[in-house]
C-alpha cells in the first residue's frame, strides 16, 4: 500500500491478527490486537502473555512516504522501531517485514473502526 492507503486503512482502527505473529524476530503462536490512534500513538495486546515480555505495550506509529508502517513499542522489540508492509489481499492484509518475511495476517473481519481495545 502507498502512504495514503496505509493511513486510511489503519488510522483510528483496531486490528486483530490471526494466531501467528512475529515478536522479537520470532513467529509465535499468539494473536495481536492493536489500536492505531489518529495522533500516532499505539496500544497493543497479545492474547497470551509471552515468556520474555509484557502482554500489553504502548508506543508510536508512523507511515513512511513509501507506505511502510513503522511501530516503536516501549518494551516489545527491545523498544526499537519495527517497520512492516501491508499488502491487501481479497479478504485480508498480509503483513511482511523488511526482508519480505512473514509478520502476520489480518482478516478483513479483524479490522474495526475506533478503539475497540478493552482496558
Amino acid at each position: 500500500m502507498n502512504k495514503s492507503q496505509a493511513m486510511k486503512e489503519l488510522s483510528d482502527k483496531t486490528i486483530t491478527t490471526i494466531s501467528a505473529v512475529t515478536l522479537n524476530g520470532k513467529v509465535i503462536s499468539d494473536s495481536f490486537t492493536g489500536y492505531f490512534s489518529k495522533d500516532g500513538k499505539m496500544n497493543g495486546k497479545l492474547a497470551t502473555k509471552p515468556a520474555d515480555g509484557p502482554q500489553v505495550d504502548q508506543g508510536t506509529w508512523m507511515v513512511k512516504s513509501n507506505g511502510t508502517v513503522c511501530i516503536t513499542w516501549e518494551h516489545w522489540n527491545n523498544a526499537k522501531a519495527r517497520c512492516v508492509d501491508f499488502y491487501k489481499l481479497s479478504n485480508a492484509f498480509l503483513i511482511t517485514n523488511a526482508d519480505h518475511g512473514f509478520e502476520s495476517l489480518v482478516l478483513d473481519s479483524g479490522i474495526q473502526s475506533g478503539n475497540q481495545m478493552s482496558s
